[in-house]
């Protein structure tokens, strides 16, 4: 990547700074107002990718069964004069499309980058004054009166993703007006097992057998405890798929889930793992699926492998106790698998235990780090962080900060922009 940095205008006496990253002048070139070089290093430091890739947000965009659908849904929902919400707004095409069909106001709120992307999109449609952004999260946002409609879609490859459910349920309870329109308003999700050598490959090689004579079968037990997107076909399932789980946005508040799947076997083949997917209601008589053999959707399936794979013959018993617990930002999944022949009074033929926490390689120091009698040592990356955060003054610059830093620790930071950088950085990171 080359880049360069010229100045040659003036406004107030300073200096507005353009920095085309590719070398070449384009309407995505960073403007920013200084008269140093060190806050155009800051902006390109800034400037680096962080959640959804802009690429990312286009394939969303094109989706054409999921965005015809939720088109429909916030064209059934909005009325003149409407205050619309847009959680997780992206590029904002929900909150322009709002617009669109009569919005009053939209409050975008999009804690990525991307929604400087949208403020220059809302621009380009005319809607600029009608839409207001917040980077930040929707827990940390008010709104002047309740939105008469919210829109979201804050789901990984299925709506148990991070903080998903918490997210709305604060939004319903505070942000939302008496009886009016959540979009989407649930979500049901399905699963069924699954006969797909092929998705099971990357389980068993090249941990099981490779072509260099290495042993490499210590990776397996960590590999089969970790779930996968996938696209898998309906031609595949062996059993009929079971709805589990109903998320009803309007009335939920609990994000986990647990629950007791059970199939007869009707049809003899080699189990590989659990299909597990969801079908998407937006508004009555409105939604999508991401189920095999539906049109092929970003979302796909999430393909959890069972411990090996397994025979079924017919009459057979299949039992998994699936559970979906939020620990920390994201999900801690269970799945346990029992087997049993002619029925649940038959001989067992399988029993597996598996989970995402058995997924991840952890060292015996990392985690003596984090017993409640460990203690910790300081870091020269602490003291860095904690001289900035005593900085932070309400007075104090970032320019001057960058000095102090760049003085009391020359061999971190030999360069003053790299100091400027690293001080925005833990500044933005503990913002009001």
């Amino acid at each position: 990547m080359s880049f360069n940095i010229g100045w040659n205008q003036c406004w107030e006496n300073r200096h507005l700074v353009d920095i085309n990253l590719d070398g070449c002048p384009s309407p995505v070139s960073r403007r920013l107002l200084g008269p140093t070089v060190a806050q155009a290093w800051s902006c390109i430091a800034m400037a680096k990718p962080t959640g959804y890739r802009v690429v990312s947000y286009g394939d969303m965009i094109t989706d054409r069964p999921r965005m015809d659908a939720y088109a429909s849904a916030l064209r059934r929902s909005v009325r003149p004069g409407s205050v619309v919400l847009d959680i997780g707004a992206g590029t904002g095409i929900f909150s322009l499309l709002a617009c669109q069909f009569g919005a009053a106001e939209v409050h975008a709120i999009e804690p990525n980058e991307a929604i400087e992307m949208a403020r220059t999109m809302a621009q380009a449609n005319g809607y600029a004054d009608r839409i207001r952004f917040h980077q930040t999260l929707s827990t940390a946002l008010t709104l002047p009166r309740p939105a008469d409609v919210i829109i979201s879609d804050l789901r990984g490859v299925l709506p148990l993703f991070q903080h998903h459910i918490g997210a709305i349920a604060d939004a319903r309870k505070r942000l939302l007006a008496a009886d009016s329109a959540l979009i989407p308003s649930r979500d049901r999700l399905w699963a069924a097992l699954i006969e797909d050598s092929k998705l099971y490959r990357p389980y068993a090689e090249p941990w099981l057998q490779n072509d260099y004579g290495l042993d490499l079968s210590a990776g397996q037990p960590l590999v089969v405890n970790t779930w996968r997107k996938v696209n898998a076909k309906a031609d595949q399932l062996l059993v009929p798929p079971q709805h589990w789980a109903t998320l009803d946005y309007r009335t939920i508040e609990q994000p986990d889930v647990t629950v007791e799947l059970a199939w007869t076997v009707e049809r003899p083949g080699m189990a590989h793992g659990l299909l597990v997917w969801f079908d998407a209601e937006l508004a009555d008589g409105i939604g999508f699926s991401n189920a095999p053999g539906q049109p092929e959707l970003i979302y796909g399936q999430a393909f959890f492998p069972l411990q090996g794979p397994i025979t079924l013959s017919e009459g057979d018993v299949v039992s998994i106790s699936l559970k979906a617990d939020l620990v920390d930002d994201d999900y801690l999944w269970r799945w346990d698998t029992r087997v049993t022949a002619d029925g649940e009074a038959g001989r067992v033929k399988a029993r597996f235990r598996q989970s995402t926490f058995y997924g991840a390689p952890i060292s015996p120091e990392k985690l003596k780090q984090r017993e409640a009698g460990y203690i910790p040592l300081s870091a020269e990356a602490a003291e860095i962080d904690q001289f900035v955060l005593s900085q932070l003054d309400g007075r104090t610059s970032l320019g001057e900060i960058a000095t102090g830093l760049h003085a009391r620790f020359p061999q971190r930071f030999p360069r003053r922009q790299d100091a400027l950088t690293r001080a925005a950085d833990v500044a933005q990171r503990y913002a009001a």
